[in-house]
């Protein structure tokens, strides 16, 4: 063996005592660390698969309630709401919280209904359109008890940059009608039928009540004009 084979394997040997000592050291810690990103990574996996398990059972539970309200189980289909509004996962107490303002509306107790739409459109933990929607609902309904001025005072903001923007306009546009302003309620209607993104439907209605506030405006003016014949 030449000298210089001895010192390699010499060189060697002590490399491999360096690592053996390392190991032996540290050897613990790196076995202790691997393991808690193992356990971490299995633990967030069991969740979100607990998370999304919990989710689906809610679904259920929320589909369940509609076909219990549908089958005209009120009581059952309400009880069943209220719990996944205190217990579910996901988005369904949100779910459950709109359906069951829906259910007291249909049941003729509006005051109840508004309530809790105002509750889930004053909600900042909620989404923005969810918040939106919320108030959509409530002010339709207090407009079908005769509270045009508040519905124009809360939705007039939405008339704009809104994702319910088409329904804020005709709400507000119809409090106007139910005022008797038509100086107020024609720009909004004609903006609605005029506007490209106004979905079809709305857009027909638009202009069925253009045409209506435009026979307003004429009926008076042709009565004026009778009026002043006669007297001639």
């Amino acid at each position: 063996m030449s000298e210089s084979d001895f010192i390699r394997e010499v060189d060697e040997e002590l490399r491999h005592e360096q690592i053996k000592k390392l190991w032996d050291k540290f050897g613990p810690y790196v076995i202790g660390f691997a393991l808690l990103v193992v356990l971490g990574t299995a633990a967030d996996k069991g969740y979100e698969y607990w998370r999304q398990t919990q989710a689906a059972k809610s679904g259920d539970a929320f589909i369940q309630a509609l076909q219990l309200s549908d089958e005209g189980k009120k009581d059952e289909a309400m009880a069943a709401l209220e719990a996944i509004k205190a217990d579910g996962n996901g988005g369904y107490p949100v779910l459950a919280e709109m359906r069951i303002a829906s259910e007291k509306a249909a049941l003729g107790d509006t005051d109840a209904a508004v309530a809790l739409f105002k509750d889930a459109a004053s909600n900042a933990d909620l989404p923005a359109v969810i918040q939106s929607l919320a108030r959509i609902r409530a002010n339709a309904l207090m407009l079908d008890q005769g509270k045009a001025d508040e519905v124009i005072n809360e939705l007039t903001a939405l008339m704009d940059n809104d994702g319910f923007r088409h329904s804020a306009r005709e709400l507000v546009m119809l409090a106007y009608l139910e005022k008797k302003d038509f100086a107020k309620a024609m720009p909004i209607a004609e903006r609605i039928s005029q506007d490209a993104e106004t979905p079809p439907e709305l857009r027909q209605r638009a202009q069925v009540y253009v045409n209506y506030i435009r026979s307003q405006y004429e009926e008076p003016a042709a009565a004026g004009k009778d009026a002043k014949e006669t007297a001639q």
